[in-house]
């Protein structure tokens, strides 16, 4: 299936003022590749609002979350019956509806982002594997060993979705958002995941093309999949150089920071760990020195659990976090 001419593209995705700085280096890192495609950020506070208000980033633009809630009125009621992760997830595809319309161009690519990716090449590589198609989706590409143990959260992820403004594009997005605003629960039901789930159903419709590549969404949970090589400073995915990593589960521990790799039982080889996690910790601590700077002190974040269980919580993690690091499935952190 060729590729269509290049069309207009607009971005969307959703954080708030804790995930700020990872926002920002998704920002970057398509800017870096010379995509200067408009970008509507969903803000979760006020905070992130008033920074992107400030900063006025060319093409870059910031709503609330009751601006979606006016363009979206059945969203608004359920806030009460869901929590807030749960309403967030509903969200998904109401956002890109939103961007969507408001290009109000036939033919425009809207494509939500998870906030955690970072780009190495250009997206419009997987803009053009959609070829003819309305809609793209990727799929988890869980290695044998965990794919039975995983399968409750679907095939496909949805850290990067594409939907074309025509009539099969329309058709798929109108029925995902019917389908979480219906339900949108954050644990697996009836073959049902947050916004996640639904899209195993996407390929019943006409007009959707899986894009296979390891080069796309290439993630924690698939590395140990695929051939991964660094030579010359490009990594390679099974020979295809690398577009864009998920860089899930990615978190700050005192002087460390501990990828997920260990989390899905797979190595953080050398060609990721200088290929991938190396340019993406240094882009991401420079942008938390900003967001510190601009955004106003927060209180730390709460303890998670109460009691027994959430000492027992805690006492997992601290486990984890050391194992990584032990292991070698950890960045140290650069000192200012």
């Amino acid at each position: 299936m060729s590729p269509r001419p290049t069309r207009t593209t607009v971005y969307c995705t959703y954080f708030d003022s804790g995930y700020l700085s990872r926002g920002l280096t998704l920002i970057e890192s398509l800017r870096a590749q010379d995509d200067h495609s408009q970008i509507i950020i969903l803000a979760l506070d006020d905070d992130v609002k008033a920074f992107f208000d400030a900063e006025k980033m060319p093409g870059v633009s910031a709503i609330l979350v009751d601006e979606l809630e006016r363009a979206e009125p059945e969203l608004a009621p359920l806030k009460a019956s869901r929590s807030r992760m749960e309403y967030y997830f509903t969200c998904t595809p109401l956002l890109i509806r939103f961007a969507m319309n408001k290009v109000n161009k036939p033919g425009t690519v809207a494509i939500y982002l998870d906030a955690d990716l970072y780009f190495f090449d250009s997206p419009q590589r997987a803009i053009d594997a959609l070829g003819a198609g309305s809609v793209g989706i990727i799929e988890h590409r869980y290695p044998a060993r965990l794919a039975t143990r995983l399968a409750k959260y679907g095939r496909f992820n949805v850290g990067w979705v594409a939907f074309v403004d025509d009539e099969d594009g329309r058709r798929v997005l109108d029925w995902y958002a019917a389908s979480t605003l219906d339900w949108c629960g954050d644990k697996p039901t009836d073959g049902k995941y947050a916004d996640q789930g639904y899209l195993d159903w996407f390929p019943e419709f006409a007009g959707v093309e899986i894009l296979h590549s390891g080069a796309y969404d290439l993630a924690p949970w698939n590395t140990a999949r695929h051939d991964i090589r660094l030579s010359d400073g490009v990594v390679s995915v099974d020979g295809d150089p690398l577009d864009f990593f998920h860089v899930h589960g990615l978190r700050r521990v005192g002087d460390w920071f501990v990828t997920a790799q260990s989390v899905y039982g797979a190595k953080l080889t050398p060609a990721l760990r200088a290929g991938v996690y190396e340019p993406y910790v240094t882009a991401l601590q420079k942008w938390d020195a900003v967001a510190s700077a601009k955004l106003p002190a927060r209180p730390a974040p709460a303890k998670r659990g109460v009691g027994v269980m959430g000492l027992a919580f805690r006492t997992y993690k601290n486990a984890l976090n050391r194992w990584a690091i032990t292991t070698g499935n950890a960045l140290p952190a650069t000192k200012n």
